[in-house]
């Protein structure tokens, strides 16, 4: 009689996305921290009245996130209409404490 051994898990498997949230930030310590990262980078940050989260999303995701402005730039130019991206452009809001960068906006 054979018995199957449990498959092992692989390395090659998709690794979650990694967050880091700092708290107590001020809006001036979070623009220290955004001025100090390289422009292109991988990461994600998100700042909201004192808090910073820092993501890291996967492979998976960022496949995803270009499928789908594929489909909505062959929606656009099938309907004839206008549009205007802007990446992962950091959206601040100093006024409101905020600011996040999208993955396309």
């Amino acid at each position: 009689m054979a018995i199957a051994a449990p498959k092992p898990k692989s390395s090659l498997q998709p690794v979650g996305e990694q967050r880091v949230v700092l708290r107590d930030i001020s809006w001036e310590g979070y623009l220290q921290i955004l001025a100090a990262l390289p422009q292109s980078r991988g990461s994600r940050l998100t700042y909201d009245d004192g808090v910073l989260e820092i993501t890291s999303p996967l492979q998976e995701h960022e496949f995803y996130v270009h499928l789908i402005g594929y489909f909505i730039w062959t929606l656009v130019e099938l309907m004839g209409l206008r549009i205007k991206t802007m990446g992962s452009t950091t959206m601040n809001y100093p006024r409101l404490k905020k600011s996040a960068e999208p993955d396309n906006a």
